[in-house]
């Protein structure tokens, strides 16, 4: 239908569907269409439609198509009293013109020739009208005649024109009589409601007002900054409760396919909130990027981001900080969060960040790790993952891990550390430098200061299985009786150790690898000695009864060959130099610490210079010696 087709006095009102679109914003989602259906109560026409909204073609677009939606009806039909009331000149079904109210705002009135009305009585239909401006529906109770002056009941007859309507006055421009003095128009009829009003005014003017004392607030300095802070805090509170009580849980799934978009990977988020401590930012809890069964998903049991506020409004959105807690990190992962930040980096991105902090991860590989660890993720000035950089609590440990194509750079240093708080084992200080390449892991170097001396070699261990494990160490200056503290053996041996192990070991766990060694190498003792083992005291008393000696066996050097087995620790050729002493032999000592051995003890200071054996047997705390 064409606009300009539409009777300017034609009538609209809402339907159902209408005012169920005044709730719903997504029914009638364009802006002037929707200004058109807020205008629309079934009293106004299309002119004053128009009128209001300053565009009549707009208007009359607009109501055309919500007339086609269904949103509007037109209520002007042929026996309607807004068809009377808008046209005049409409005649009735005898011919005859219709009488309308004399108080009807709906519209013109038709004038008698004689000028003056000639409706009276039940003749007339009165209509009170809903003044403008006022929100809310009229009131249905009618207005008590006790409470209205006889003025405001008895309306006057004036003879007004065809185009006449009821108008709001002022006081004094309401109470004027008479017509115009030019055109013989006549003023507009005051309705009932300016009437009322009037009335009020004049009762109003006959009160006199009760005379208060005057109270007077002296405003310093300290009161108002106490209003002020006071105002703050309240407005504060104010938004920490809308924060608190809004349902984040409608749009998760929209902060879902964000992450989705910005990630390249499928996101999951178990809860979403607000938090203030210890920065402002949203808290995402369970967060899951990747594909869970392909077992190469990311978990992160919090998510906090710190919005650059600037950037809220615009296509992509910046964060200043996203910081994640209770993350596990194994190679894997680190290759996903790689792939992650280089999706994230790419313009189409939803979303960019420019740090991201670590708290409380855990590294692993095959199950083997550090735990509690913080740190950052370095990024480039292209949002891309350079390197993962994490210390523990009280950073006696720092490790860097740095994604390449063959796999990943890792490197771990450690000042004044224990494998766990309770650990018998304290390295001075250590440095592992390697790669991971899939379920490998090869340190190249490897250089550790432990029990007073040192130790360096290479390393491999496989996780694609059975834990497993296999290198070459050398070690030098190894304080013997901290060492077998440490393995739980007691203090029984001193001297600085030094030599060389090629070892490997599987084993079905971690915990239990270093009882699988089997390791082949030589040692050199220097400068101790060997606790309840002594032999010139064995070789003096010289008697064939197995007895228990204690003392001790002091020398300047004891060295020989070394294999360990799951089952024992063998120490083979050995050869000991104690000033006027020398021995030879071989010892054995097995898992539960029984010892069996023999030592052929050569004494130079006496005549018969010949090899004396010594059988060696017992526990290793109560070691028997005897002469065979």
């Amino acid at each position: 239908m064409d606009p300009e087709l539409i009777d300017p006095e034609l009538i609209y009102a809402k339907t159902a569907s209408g005012e169920e679109a005044m709730l719903q914003r997504t029914r009638v989602v364009q802006r002037n269409v929707r200004m058109v259906l807020i205008l629309v109560d079934g009293n106004a026409t299309v002119a004053e439609l128009c009128n209001k909204t300053g565009n009549a073609q707009l208007t009359e677009h607009a109501l055309l198509e919500l007339e086609d939606d269904g949103f509007i009806e037109r209520r002007a039909d042929e026996d309607s009293v807004w068809i009377r009331g808008r046209k005049p000149g409409q005649k009735g079904k005898g011919g005859s013109a219709q009488p309308v109210s004399e108080f009807s705002v709906f519209g013109d009135r038709e004038t008698p020739e004689s000028g003056a009305s000639s409706l009276s009585g039940d003749d007339v239909t009165r209509i009170i009208p809903f003044p403008e401006g006022r929100t809310g529906r009229p009131s249905t109770e009618p207005l008590s005649s006790s409470s209205l002056p006889p003025s405001a009941l008895t309306p006057p007859h004036y003879p007004v024109g065809p185009q006449s309507g009821t108008v709001f006055l002022p006081k004094a421009e309401a109470m004027s009589e008479g017509p115009a003095a030019a055109g013989g128009t006549a003023p507009p009829v005051p309705s009932l409601w300016g009437r009322l009003q009037d009335w009020l005014s004049e009762v109003g003017s006959d009160l006199k007002p009760i005379r208060r004392g005057q109270v007077r607030l002296h405003l310093t300095w300290p009161v108002v900054i106490v209003l002020g802070v006071l105002s703050l805090s309240a407005l504060l509170a104010l938004l920490v409760l809308i924060a608190w009580v809004f349902p984040y849980g409608r749009y998760l799934p929209e902060v879902e396919a964000a992450l989705a978009r910005s990630t390249g990977q499928s996101a999951r988020v178990d809860q979403m909130h607000v938090t203030l401590y210890p920065m402002p930012g949203l808290l995402l809890t369970d967060v899951r990027l990747g594909d869970q069964g392909k077992g190469d998903a990311v978990r992160i049991a919090e998510l906090r981001l710190q919005p650059v506020l600037g950037t809220l409004l615009s296509s992509k959105v910046l964060f200043r900080e996203m910081a994640l807690s209770g993350i596990s990190l194994s190679a894997k992962d680190v290759d996903s969060l790689a792939r992650i930040f280089e999706s994230a980096a790419r313009q189409l991105a939803d979303a960019g960040v420019q740090r991201v902090a670590i708290a409380q991860a855990n590294v692993t590989f095959a199950g083997l790790g550090f735990d509690d660890l913080s740190g950052e993720f370095e990024l480039s000035a292209d949002g891309l993952l350079q390197a993962v950089s994490l210390h523990s609590p009280d950073r006696s440990l720092q490790l860097d891990a740095r994604p390449t194509a063959n796999g990943l750079v890792v490197s771990v240093d450690g000042l004044g550390w224990r494998p766990s708080p309770r650990s018998r084992y304290r390295f001075d200080s250590f440095s592992l430098k390697g790669t991971i390449d899939g379920s490998v892991l090869v340190i190249d170097s490897m250089d550790m200061r432990v029990f007073d001396g040192r130790v360096s070699g290479a390393l491999i261990l496989r996780g694609d299985g059975p834990p497993a494990m296999a290198g070459e160490i050398t070690f030098e200056r190894i304080n013997s009786k901290r060492f077998s503290e440490a393995l739980g053996i007691g203090e029984q041996f001193e001297g600085d150790a030094a030599g060389k192990l090629k070892f490997s070991a599987m084993s079905p766990k971690w915990s239990t690898v270093f009882s699988a060694v089997h390791a082949d190498g030589e040692f050199t003792m220097s400068r101790g000695s060997l606790g309840g083992i002594d032999l010139p005291e064995a070789v003096r008393r010289a008697s064939a009864t197995p007895a228990t000696l204690g003392g001790a066996t002091r020398f300047e050097q004891l060295s020989g060959a070394i294999r360990l087995t799951p089952d024992s620790y063998r120490f083979s050729r050995l050869v000991l130099h104690a000033g006027t002493m020398q021995s030879t032999g071989q010892l054995e000592v097995s898992r539960d610490l029984q010892l069996r051995g023999r030592m052929d003890v050569q004494m130079r200071a006496r005549t018969d210079q010949s090899a004396t054996p010594v059988s060696i047997s017992g526990s290793l705390k109560t070691p028997q010696l005897q002469i065979r």
